[in-house]
């Protein structure tokens, strides 16, 4: 649901389409009229906002467990796997590259090799990257040397 409202945000809305502005040239969105400072302010707590909103999802999910100073690194990374793995930028990729990791996790912890589960996830990146460097959903940049 998180997900659905974000896209929405940042795709259909006037914030959106400045937060759009402001990442693709931050002084050509300033000459346009967009109000650089409220809207990277907005954006920072927008994300801290929805990372809070995750951490409460895994702190509940995860309820029994000791919690330490390296609790959620794991999750992180995963996290970014994802959503490089969806391509950088891309929330519906994002999103994609998440249930992909998530559905192969689930069929190695199915097929017996429980310990595997976290190797496989990071195998899956690699493989993804080598035939799609900008992700699943990416788009692949030309540079002109």
């Amino acid at each position: 649901m998180l997900m659905g409202v974000l896209t929405y945000l940042v795709l259909f809305t006037k914030p959106g389409r400045a937060m759009r502005a402001v990442s693709h040239d931050f002084d050509a969105a300033g000459l346009m009229g967009v109000n650089v400072d409220r809207i990277v302010t907005f954006t920072f707590v927008l994300g801290s906002t929805l990372a809070g909103a995750g951490a409460m999802m895994v702190a509940t999910f995860y309820s029994g467990t000791k919690i330490d100073t390296f609790f959620g690194a794991l999750l992180g990374i995963k996290a970014f796997v994802a959503a490089v793995l969806g391509g950088i930028g891309n929330i519906p990729g994002a999103v994609l590259g998440g249930l992909l990791m998530g559905v192969t996790e689930s069929l190695v912890v199915w097929a017996g090799y429980d310990g595997y589960k976290d190797a496989v996830a990071f195998i899956v990146l690699i493989v993804v990257l080598m035939f799609r460097p900008g992700g699943l959903l990416g788009s692949s940049k030309v540079e002109k040397v």
